[in-house]
């Protein structure tokens, strides 16, 4: 009878374990526009949860103008001020038409300059955990560095990091700051 007992309890855990587990889907970002459009199949990565930030993770919230351009208005390296960032769509990692003309500028440069290496740092914004922040950083940078690639830069020349929501430019809680740290901001070497 005991054997009976145990084996049923087993068997309901697993079938537990299994039901439990059958709704969740797990999947990364493919960030190219055509699976947004539903041409291919989508991956897309799933955030922990987007909420607001818990006091322990909020920054100090200074107060005054924002900044237009943040690699311009933050760089002390001339070089670095001539390449300008890349902005990104809340919790996507793929290049906007908006930011193809821009890149296109930070390759001329690059193939120009085919001396000098960047490293291409991945931000975003502070919603979400740090883990996923961390990865969405680093898919961004990685599609940064993709569309250079494919335009004709040198790999020797380019270096990625994810500093996820960990740097931000802008630290007040509204929609036009965490546009600003959604970035792939660019760092001459």
């Amino acid at each position: 009878m005991d054997r009976r007992i145990i084996s049923l309890c087993l068997s309901l855990s697993v079938m537990l374990v299994f039901a439990g587990c059958a709704g969740k889907t797990v999947s990364s970002s493919s960030g190219d526009v055509a699976s947004q459009g539903g041409k291919t199949k989508s991956e897309q990565i799933q955030p922990d949860a987007i909420k607001t930030v818990p006091l322990e993770r909020s920054f100090d919230r200074p107060s005054g103008n924002i900044p237009v351009n943040p690699a311009l208005a933050r760089s002390t390296d001339s070089e670095s001020s001539v390449l300008g960032d890349v902005f990104f769509d809340y919790d996507r990692f793929q290049i906007r038409k908006d930011a193809m003309t821009l890149l296109d500028a930070n390759a001329g440069w690059l193939r120009a300059n085919g001396n000098k290496t960047v490293l291409i740092e991945g931000h975003c914004d502070e919603r979400g955990t740090v883990a996923y922040n961390l990865v969405l950083g680093e898919k961004r940078a990685q599609a940064t560095k993709r569309y250079l690639l494919d335009i004709g830069v040198a790999a020797s020349q380019l270096q990625i990091t994810s500093y996820g929501e960990t740097r931000p430019f802008c630290k007040q809680q509204n929609e036009d700051c965490y546009q600003q740290n959604r970035r792939a901001h660019f760092v001459t070497k």
